[in-house]
């Protein structure tokens, strides 16, 4: 299974600017790149803040945006979005029994499983009221099949003192009951906007910086640098022997040509 991971967008309305750039921008040339080099992905996952304030303009122009990628797309939401205003932008997009943006996608690779962490109001992400529950429930009715969980907040911390108060509340539970859960493979989420990958409690987990604004990460501060570098994606690729996270930033880069017998450093002819 090939799958695109984007994350945190961060649009605004249309003719708006978020720290002096245009993030519906930022997202086409993304969008550009992908249905250039990855049409033939199975899915792409964004990963929440999709919008910079909820607003339910922003979230239009997302649904306009969107309409150009030849991927199909499931959406998350962010600690920056709106439940209300998603829904009426997106009143296709799945929710669970008790109106949470979850669902599930039984895919070539296993069971892909998408959470909804936002507490309005808040910056923190949660799992409660049912949503833990609910997880556990899709990973449990298919307990012999691969699991892959989405979600915008990291399931635990990630080593960086700026997010302290801003990741999942009450995470030692929740990764204990994931963990004991048996069958999850890995964890992707947003929210951080930095690159980062590793293990929790002994799952393997990932992130990329996204596609609106980044961060410079810093293990002593609590306060960040906020910075425009090249927005990023990941493709994962998942088979029965693993997951392989690969990173890609959409910029100018430029391509330097070599020959059929390879590059010799010089003086080594």
């Amino acid at each position: 299974m090939k799958l695109i991971h984007l994350t945190d967008p961060h649009l605004v309305p249309l003719g708006a600017m978020l720290f002096g750039f245009d993030p519906a921008q930022r997202l086409r040339k993304t969008i550009e790149r992908i249905n250039r080099d990855h049409a033939d992905a199975e899915l792409c996952v964004v990963t929440g803040d999709l919008t910079d304030e909820g607003d339910f303009a922003s979230y239009v122009l997302l649904r306009e945006v969107l309409q150009e990628l030849r991927v199909p797309a499931r959406l998350l939401l962010g600690n920056h979005d709106s439940r209300e205003n998603f829904v009426r932008a997106f009143p296709g997009e799945p929710r669970d029994e008790n109106g949470f943006i979850q669902s599930v996608h039984d895919g070539s690779a296993g069971r892909l499983i998408f959470l909804d962490t936002l507490v309005e109001g808040f910056g923190h992400g949660s799992l409660d009221d049912g949503r833990l529950e609910w997880l556990l429930a899709r990973v449990a009715e298919a307990s012999d099949v691969r699991a892959y969980l989405f979600v915008h907040h990291p399931l635990q911390p990630i080593g960086l003192p700026h997010f302290e108060p801003w990741s999942t509340e009450n995470w030692r539970p929740i990764m204990q009951a994931i963990v004991s859960a048996g069958n999850v493979r890995h964890i992707f989420h947003g929210h951080v906007h930095v690159d980062v990958g590793g293990t929790w409690s002994g799952i393997p987990f990932s992130a990329n910086r996204g596609v609106a604004h980044q961060i410079i990460p810093h293990f002593t501060r609590r306060d960040a640098d906020f910075v425009e570098d090249a927005p990023a994606f990941d493709i994962a690729i998942i088979d029965v022997d693993g997951v392989l996270v690969h990173r890609f930033e959409v910029s100018d880069r430029h391509v330097v040509e070599v020959s059929a017998e390879g590059w010799v450093p010089e003086g080594m002819q």
